[in-house]
């Protein structure tokens, strides 16, 4: 299982590419790193990047290219699989995340 610090490594490495990437342009706030397990029982990452600013400010091709560049970066903490990103707005945060994962307000 994924500990607690590295989940913690992994959104302050996402929160500042994102912010390198897109600054001023958007404000990411909460990033969310959530370990998961896929229908074969491997472990992965559920990342979930809640954003302000508009959805039209984001280069969809840096976004989609973005899991293959921390996909190198976890296997150097230790992290197999290939993490899911997934991109919210910050209105519609509550709502998608807690229907996406209803027990994430539980500790570890």
């Amino acid at each position: 299982m994924i500990s607690e610090e590295v989940a913690a490594e992994v959104e302050e490495l996402v929160g500042l590419s994102l912010r390198e990437r897109f600054a001023g342009d958007l404000i990411f706030d909460p990033i969310v790193v959530q370990p998961a397990i896929d229908h074969y029982g491997d472990e992965y990452l559920d990342i979930f990047v809640v954003y302000k600013g508009g959805y039209e400010k984001l280069d969809l091709q840096w976004t989609l290219r973005f899991p293959i560049f921390l996909q190198s970066r976890l296997s150097e903490l230790g992290v197999g699989g290939n993490p899911l990103v997934s991109y919210v707005e910050k209105s519609e945060w509550e709502e998608v995340f807690h229907s996406k994962h209803p027990r994430a307000d539980e500790p570890w």
